[in-house]
C-alpha cells in the first residue's frame, strides 16, 4: 500500500488518487528453445532460396531412388534365395549338432545387452511404443499371410509346339510335383486370360515355360503394336504440333517401320482355351490314377483331394492349346546329399549308405525324399524352381505371402527367445540397483548395474569364442573350416578388435617413447603395415607364412586370417591413439610428475584415459571399417557373409540373383554398423567422452 504523502499538490492541479495492486503480475512461461517440426524444417531445409532448391532436388532424387528399390523388391526380386538359404547366411556350414551353442550364445548376448541397456540408458515411452508395435507387427504378419491364399500356378497344354518369333516350347504332357496328403488340388481353364492379348500379358504368378512364352508373346505383340502407332504418328506430316524430323530421323523411322511385323493376336492364333482339356492325376510312386476328368471352357473348376505325402503327376494331353490355372502346385528345389550307413539297436541297417536326393517345396519347406517319378525309364519333368519361376510383376499380397511371411516365420522363434532373454536382463539390472547395496558411495542410482554390465560386456567376447570354438574335453572343438556367414564375420571382427586394441595402444606408446630402438621399431611397423593393402596381408597369412615355416601350414585358415586382421588393424589404431595422446595438454604430465607419480602411472592413470576419450569417434569408426573389411577374407577362400553370398548365387536355381543377395547382406552390415555407431554416441553422451559431472 502506498503511504499518503505530506506534501500538497500545486495550486490549480488535479489531485492524483493512490492505486494499490494486491495481485502479483502473471508469470510468463520460459521461451521455447526447441523448435517444432514445422519450424525445424523451415529453418534447416527452406531457409533460403538456394536451400529450398537443394532440398527439392535431393528430395526428388531420394524419393525416386527409394521408390525404385521398393518397387523392384516387391514386384520383381526373387527372395527365395534369402528365405531358403537363411541358415547359411547366419552360420555357414557350422556343425548342426553344435548349433545349440550358437543359440545359447545369442541368448547370453541378448541378456547382457538387455542388462546394459537398463544400466546405461533409458528407453523413452515413445521409443518403447514404437518397439512394441514393430515387434507385434513382426509376429502378426506371418499369421496374416498364413490365412491368405497362395498364388496359382499356370501350366500350358498343347497338341503342337508353342512358337513365338524365334522361341519354341515343345508340349509337356506330364508334369511332376510334390504335395502333402490332405491338400486339395484345384484346376480350371484360365478363361479370363484368354479373352485377348491385353488380358494375357497381365499373367502374374508361377508359370511353366509354355505359359510364360504365351505371356511374353502377347506382351511383345502389344509393345510392337504401340511402337507401330507411334512411328506412324511421327511420320504423319499433317499432325498438328508434330515434332519436326530431320532427313536421317525420317529415314531411320521408315526403315524401322518396314521391319515391324505385327502378328495376329496370340489368343486367336493358338485358339487359347477354346477346346475341352482332359487331365489325369497320378500317384508318383505307384503311377495309380488318383483322379481324371475334362476341363470345359467356362466350366466349373475340378478339385482333387490328395491322399498322402509325396510325388504326383499331372497329365494334360493337348487337343488344342490351353492355359490351366492350378492351385496346389508350387516350385521346389532338389538337393543331393551323401548319407553314411546307420545301424539300429538290434544290429539291423536303418539307413543305406550312398547319395540321395531331397526335394523341398519353397512355399512352406515341405520336404520329401521319395524317389522322383519315372515313366518308361525316363524322369518325368518336375516343378523345379528353374522352370517354374514367378512370371510378371508381383503384387504386394503375393510378396507378403511368398517371401515376407515365411522369412519372419523362420526367425520368429529365435527372436522370441532373444526378446525374453533381453527382457530378463533389463529387469535383472533394475532389480540389482534396487536390492544390492553399493559398497562405496555411488555417483549414480544405477552404479551397481553399471558395474555388473561392464564386467559382463568385458567377458562376453570370451564367452562367445569359447562356446563357438569349444573348450578341450568340456565342449568338443568345432571345425573352423565350417564356420561361415554372419557367424564368421562377427568372430573375425571380435577377435580383430580385442586383440588389436592392446597392440595398437602399445605401438602408439612405443612411437612416442624416448628409447630410440622402441620408437624406430614401432614407427617402421606402423608405416609398413599402413602402406600395404589388407588383401595383401591376408594373402601373406594364407600363402607366404606356411612357406616361411611349414609347420604353420597346419594352423587353421581362420586363425591365420584373424592374425592378419589384428596386425593390420593395430597399425591404424596406433595412429588414432597417438593422435589422442598428442591432444592431452603437456601440463597434465608435468602436474602428475610434480605429484610424484612414476612414468607408467602418468601414462596409465592420466594421459592414456584422456587420450582414449578424445578418440572414441575415431576408434569406433575404425571398428566399423574393420567389420566391413572382413568381407575381404572371401577372396582367400573363407566363407564369411560375402563369401556365402558368392557361393549362394552360384547355385543353379539362383544364378544371377546378385541384387537380392547383396541388398540383404548390405542391410545386415548397416544394422551392425549402426549399432556400433549408436553405442559410440551413447559413450560420449554418458560422460566417457568428456569430463564427468560430479
Amino acid at each position: 500500500m502506498i503511504p499518503p504523502s505530506d506534501s500538497q499538490p500545486p495550486q490549480g492541479s488535479t489531485p492524483v488518487a493512490a492505486v494499490v495492486y494486491y495481485e502479483e503480475p502473471p508469470i510468463k512461461p520460459p521461451p521455447n528453445l526447441v523448435p517444432g517440426p514445422v519450424a525445424w524444417v523451415r529453418d534447416n531445409l527452406f531457409s533460403t532460396p538456394s536451400n529450398t532448391l537443394l532440398t527439392l532436388i535431393a528430395g526428388a532424387l531420394s524419393v525416386g531412388a527409394v521408390a525404385g528399390i521398393v518397387n523392384w523388391a516387391v514386384s520383381q526380386g526373387n527372395w527365395y534365395i534369402i528365405v531358403f538359404n537363411l541358415r547359411q547366411f547366419m552360420v555357414g556350414r557350422y556343425e548342426p549338432e553344435a548349433e545349440w551353442r550358437v543359440a545359447l550364445t545369442s541368448l547370453i548376448a541378448a541378456f547382457i545387452f538387455g542388462f546394459a541397456l537398463a544400466a546405461w540408458a533409458r528407453v523413452s515411452r515413445r521409443m518403447a511404443v514404437l518397439l512394441i508395435a514393430l515387434i507385434a507387427l513382426i509376429f502378426v504378419i506371418p499369421v496374416i499371410t498364413a490365412a491368405l491364399p497362395l498364388p496359382p500356378t499356370y501350366v500350358s497344354a498343347s497338341a503342337d509346339d508353342i512358337a513365338s518369333g524365334s522361341s519354341t516350347q515343345p508340349p509337356v504332357d506330364q508334369f511332376a510335383f510334390i504335395a502333402r496328403g490332405g491338400e486339395t488340388l484345384r484346376l480350371e481353364l484360365a478363361s479370363d486370360l484368354s479373352a485377348g492379348d491385353a488380358e494375357l500379358q497381365t499373367l502374374h504368378s508361377f508359370a511353366d515355360p509354355g505359359a510364360n512364352l504365351l505371356r511374353a508373346a502377347a506382351s511383345n505383340r502389344l509393345t510392337d503394336q504401340a511402337r507401330l502407332a507411334e512411328i506412324e504418328r511421327l511420320l504423319a506430316e499433317d499432325v498438328p504440333n508434330a515434332r519436326t524430323l530431320t532427313a536421317n530421323q525420317r529415314a531411320a523411322l521408315e526403315t524401322e517401320l518396314g521391319r515391324l511385323e505385327i502378328p495376329d493376336p496370340i489368343t486367336e492364333t493358338f485358339a487359347l482355351n477354346q477346346t475341352p482339356q482332359p487331365y489325369r492325376l497320378l500317384r508318383g510312386a505307384t503311377l495309380e490314377t488318383v483322379a481324371e476328368g475334362v476341363l470345359e471352357p467356362g466350366g466349373a473348376p475340378a478339385e482333387v483331394a490328395l491322399p498322402e505325402d509325396g510325388w504326383y503327376i499331372l497329365e494334360k494331353p493337348g487337343e488344342g492349346t490351353a492355359l490351366i490355372r492350378v492351385y496346389g502346385i508350387y516350385p521346389h528345389l532338389e538337393r543331393t546329399f551323401t548319407r553314411s550307413e546307420t545301424v539300429d539297436g538290434a544290429g539291423a541297417t536303418a539307413q543305406n549308405a550312398g547319395r540321395f536326393s531331397q526335394y523341398v517345396r519353397l512355399t512352406d519347406e515341405f520336404t520329401t525324399e521319395e524317389a522322383r517319378p519315372r515313366i518308361d525309364g525316363d524322369n518325368v519333368p518336375m516343378a523345379i524352381i528353374i522352370d517354374l519361376q514367378y512370371r510378371g510383376d508381383r503384387v504386394f499380397t503375393d510378396w507378403l505371402t511368398l517371401y515376407v511371411g515365411p522369412f519372419l516365420d523362420s526367425i520368429n522363434d529365435a527372436l522370441l527367445w532373444m526378446l525374453i532373454a533381453g527382457g530378463v536382463g533389463y529387469y535383472a539390472a533394475r532389480a540389482a540397483d534396487r536390492f544390492i547395496p553399493s559398497k562405496r558411495k555411488a555417483r549414480s542410482a544405477r552404479a551397481v548395474s553399471q558395474r555388473f554390465s561392464t564386467w559382463m560386456l568385458s567377458a562376453l567376447p570370451f564367452i562367445i569364442f569359447l562356446l563357438i570354438y569349444g573348450v578341450g574335453d568340456v565342449l568338443p572343438i568345432t571345425d573352423t573350416r565350417r564356420w561361415g556367414g554372419l557367424l564368421l564375420t562377427i568372430m573375425l571382427t571380435m577377435v580383430g578388435i580385442l586383440a588389436s586394441f592392446p597392440l595398437g595402444v602399445l605401438l602408439a606408446l612405443g612411437r612416442r617413447s624416448s628409447l630410440p630402438a622402441v620408437r624406430v621399431a614401432s614407427t617402421l611397423y606402423i608405416e609398413f603395415v599402413r602402406g600395404v593393402p589388407l588383401i595383401t596381408v591376408l594373402f601373406m597369412a594364407q600363402l607366404l607364412v606356411p612357406l616361411v615355416n611349414p609347420s604353420l601350414a597346419e594352423v587353421d585358415n581362420v586363425f591365420r586370417a584373424m592374425v592378419g586382421i589384428l596386425l593390420f588393424s593395430a597399425a591404424y589404431l596406433a595412429e588414432n591413439v597417438r593422435g589422442g595422446l598428442q591432444a592431452v595438454p603437456h601440463g597434465q604430465e608435468e602436474a602428475a610428475k610434480a605429484l610424484g607419480l612414476a612414468g607408467w602411472q602418468v601414462t596409465l592413470l592420466i594421459t592414456l584415459p584422456q587420450a582414449l576419450r578424445y578418440v572414441i569417434p575415431a576408434l569406433v569408426g575404425q571398428f566399423i571399417s574393420l567389420f566391413k573389411d572382413t568381407s575381404l577374407v572371401a577372396i582367400v577362400g573363407l566363407l564369411d557373409l560375402t563369401g556365402i553370398a558368392r557361393s549362394t548365387v552360384a547355385q543353379t536355381e539362383f544364378l544371377g540373383l546378385y541384387r537380392e543377395v547383396y541388398l540383404f547382406i548390405g542391410i545386415l552390415y548397416f544394422v551392425f554398423s549402426y549399432v556400433m555407431a549408436a553405442i559410440s554416441r551413447r559413450l560420449e553422451a554418458s560422460g566417457s567422452g568428456a569430463a564427468r559431472r560430479v
